[in-house]
């Protein structure tokens, strides 16, 4: 079965990550990048076929590929994991020691509510979301740690950040 994939990268990093899955993927899989253009069509079946027969007028039949795109039933479910930090910390300390954690991934804030942020992070091996939440609890406070993404990224960051958490409190996984 062949797939058209279209990829979509918005900086010169993706797109070097992407050349990179590429290349570690070719022995495995039949990758082919076509040269030309590569056009997405999408109207009444009678308008396709007038564009088609005037393409074939000035295009080679055999140099034009055309095919039936259908999405595949593919579902890919996200890996989530999670862990609870107990603190002695006040829920403002633990802001500011999340605030320094944050900023040494080089994480970006994507949505913060009440007691709870969301942040994108990049590494080489990919990326992956991270989102707090801290809560007070008996004079210090609950941190709720979920991290959710794709391939090994996650577990990577994940075990990155419960090291580093536990600096500040006592790790409670859950699996």
């Amino acid at each position: 079965m062949v797939y058209l994939l279209i990829v979509r990268y918005g900086s010169e990093a993706e797109r070097k990550r992407f050349e990179y899955l590429i290349e570690k993927w070719e022995e495995l899989l039949s990758i082919e990048k076509p040269g030309g253009a590569i056009v997405l069509i999408d109207g009444r079946i009678d308008y396709v076929m007038k564009f088609l027969e005037e393409l074939y007028s000035r295009i080679p039949r055999n140099e034009v590929m055309v095919y039936k795109l259908v999405e595949p039933d593919i579902h890919i479910t996200p890996l989530t994991l999670e862990a609870e930090i107990r603190s002695g910390m006040s829920v403002n300390e633990v802001w500011g020691a999340l605030g320094l954690l944050v900023a040494k991934l080089r994480a970006v804030l994507i949505s913060e509510t009440g007691g709870s942020r969301v942040y994108q992070v990049s590494t080489k091996g990919g990326s992956c979301r991270i989102k707090f939440s801290v809560v007070p609890h008996r004079g210090g406070s609950v941190i709720t740690l979920t991290v959710e993404g794709f391939g090994s990224v996650v577990s990577n960051v994940y075990n990155k950040l419960l090291k580093e958490l536990s600096l500040i409190g006592e790790v409670i996984r859950r699996e």
